[in-house]
């Protein structure tokens, strides 16, 4: 495909990528609200979340592969043992309290509920840190290649 001389300056150029960014996240925090949300009030049919759900994925795997590929971790945190139970911590709770609201919805039984809510959590916290831990790994050795490859060069 042959590429076309941009019309932008550089100012614009940068801009436009700031507005871009802006929306991939808003996209895809907004993709997860709605999810969430869907779930949350029961309207959590297969035929209701499909469609959020396969480009909630998509996204997020595009935004994984994409920025490992390029040895991109975050503009702050950076892959280590803290950020990684921070983050699995945040989500097992959001999918702890979630899960107790659809247990209670569902069948109105508060201790069974809780355990539900419990359960999750620690489910949840436990697959999270070591899909982020593999993750990290798989940054690291990545990052390690480019900086050799540049070195190299």
């Amino acid at each position: 495909m042959k590429k076309t001389k941009s019309n932008l300056d550089e100012l614009q150029e940068l801009k436009l990528l700031k507005i871009e960014h802006n929306g991939c996240w808003l996209a895809f925090w907004g993709l997860l609200a709605v999810i969430l949300t869907q779930i949350a009030i029961g309207n959590d049919s297969k035929q209701d979340l499909s469609g959020e759900w396969i480009v909630f994925m998509c996204l997020a795997l595009y935004l994984t592969v994409g920025c490992i590929r390029n040895g991109i971790w975050d503009r702050k945190l950076k892959p280590n043992f803290k950020n990684n139970i921070m983050a699995s911590s945040i989500a097992a709770v959001v999918m702890g309290i979630l899960w107790f609201i659809i247990s209670y919805r569902n069948y109105h039984k508060l201790a069974g509920s809780i355990a539900t809510g419990v359960i999750m959590f620690f489910s949840i916290e436990i697959l999270c840190f070591l899909a982020l831990t593999l993750t990290s790994k798989i940054y690291k050795k990545r990052l390690k290649k480019l900086e050799d490859d540049s070195e190299d060069e």
